[in-house]
């Protein structure tokens, strides 16, 4: 695997995720009633369904020009960091799977806190390498997190398909990980 400057938030990203796994076992009540824990389920599961949604959205975008180019096109004519923006939405649906209000929380904020660091790094990696298409970009879209509406789609794309097919394994682990919290969190409630 190369390293890049990314390497290290996905590893602690990764590990926020084993210690989510992990703790949803032993950390949250033992009892939920029977709607609260459904609701936690399906709330959690549409999430990362969103989260994944969106983040294969992004990366049709920007796989294989992030740090070559500045993309300013589709979700990221909507906010700067969509990619991030989805990654919170995932993080929130993976500690609903927990049905642990503490560990939710917790995964929450970890993350993020780690996805606000990262994009202020990469602002200023965008404002040094593209400083005027940066700063109107800036000006253009504002937001940084929530997408506001009406951003047009481009003609056309240059989609590299190897790139691409990272996003859909990301996806696949982040459903992988929706069912390894939930079980985990089933064994605690089956006690």
């Amino acid at each position: 695997m190369t390293e890049s400057a990314s390497t290290p938030r996905l590893r602690i990203t990764f590990a926020i995720y084993l210690a989510l796994i992990a703790t949803a076992a032993v950390i949250g009540p033992d009892d939920l009633a029977g709607w609260v824990n459904h609701a936690m389920s399906i709330a959690g599961f549409v999430l990362v369904c969103l989260a994944c949604l969106g983040r294969i959205w992004c990366s049709v975008f920007i796989a294989g020009h992030k740090d070559a180019d500045l993309v300013t096109t589709g979700p990221y004519a909507r906010c700067r960091h969509p990619l991030y923006a989805c990654s919170i939405v995932g993080a929130l649906g993976l500690g609903l799977a927990s049905k642990s209000w503490l560990l939710c929380l917790l995964t929450v904020l970890l993350i993020a806190a780690l996805v606000i660091y990262a994009a202020s790094c990469e602002e200023q990696f965008l404002a040094d390498s593209f400083p005027e298409q940066f700063k109107a970009y800036v000006e253009t879209t504002p937001n940084m997190w929530w997408p506001r509406r009406g951003a047009a789609l481009p003609e056309s794309l240059d989609v590299r398909p190897s790139v691409f097919w990272k996003a859909f394994l990301d996806a696949g682990s982040f459903f992988l990980l929706w069912l390894m919290v939930s079980i985990a969190a089933e064994f605690r409630l089956a006690g």
